[in-house]
């Protein structure tokens, strides 16, 4: 049963414990699309960090890298959209 600490979740080890789960480029990607998306993506993105790249199932870091900078791209081609700087 998770506790909240180091180990319990990837997407809570890189942003509450500050760790570089899968890589430095990796977790800096995570934190970056944490601060641009809503509660629910981030909640999705919890939820496929889980199940689609857990670290206990020697996923492929350089795909998630791919994948995670797409979306940090979208997140960041609608705030720009809606007149947030980022």
């Amino acid at each position: 049963m998770p506790n909240g600490k180091p180990g319990d979740h990837p997407y809570t080890d890189i942003v509450i414990h500050g760790l570089d789960v899968y890589s430095p480029a990796v977790a800096n990607l995570v934190r970056e699309i944490d601060r641009l998306a809503s509660e629910k993506e981030r909640k999705e993105l919890s939820a496929f960090l889980y199940s689609e790249f857990n670290v206990m199932s020697n996923p492929d870091v350089a795909k998630l890298g791919r994948m995670l900078a797409k979306r940090r791209d979208e997140l960041l081609r609608d705030a720009r959209a809606r007149g947030f700087e980022t």
